[in-house]
């Protein structure tokens, strides 16, 4: 019996880190940055009829407060997954050259899903830019009244299903 709730424990803790590791990825952030340059890619990916798919795929280079390099991919999310329905990355990379040619070249706010994995050559995509003070602290209110929504779900739901267990 004790091997079966060890089991259980594991299983649960998987499943916490894997749910975790989803909302940290899917959820936006942010990061105070002053803009570098901007840059376009061309990529070429083998789509299912085994003829190259071409797209352009915008990259925004920018450097932190600390000044830590970052880039920040720039491409629609369309209707597929997040559900950001972004569909301006041509006015969000206008929108950085402007800011880039001003000549005290201001700190902007970007609001961005996704993880810098450089092995797999992976950016984070950036949703939104907006001129910020360099000082400027965001609050993340979405974060976390999605998250207080979900954990109010969850509790709800973890008693309906032992009520029910127990009725059993």
């Amino acid at each position: 019996m004790k091997t079966v709730r060890i089991i259980k424990f594991i299983l649960l803790g998987l499943l916490i880190v894997v749910a975790g590791l989803f909302l940290h990825y899917n959820l936006p952030r942010t990061e105070v940055v002053q803009i570098t340059g901007t840059d376009v890619k061309r990529l070429d990916r083998q789509g299912q009829s085994k003829s190259p798919q071409t797209r352009d795929v915008r990259y925004i280079n920018t450097v932190t407060r600390s000044g830590k390099v970052r880039v920040f991919r720039n491409e629609d999310t369309g209707w597929g997954w997040p559900p950001y329905l972004k569909f301006d990355s041509a006015d969000q990379t206008a929108k950085a050259q402007t800011i880039l040619q001003k000549p005290d070249n201001p700190w902007v706010r970007v609001r961005y899903y996704g993880w810098r994995i450089q092995v797999f050559s992976l950016f984070p995509n950036a949703i939104s830019i907006k001129v910020v003070d360099k000082d400027y602290t965001h609050i993340p209110v979405f974060n976390i009244v999605f998250l207080a929504l979900l954990s109010i779900g969850l509790f709800f739901l973890a008693r309906l299903i032992r009520s029910l267990i127990r009725r059993i």
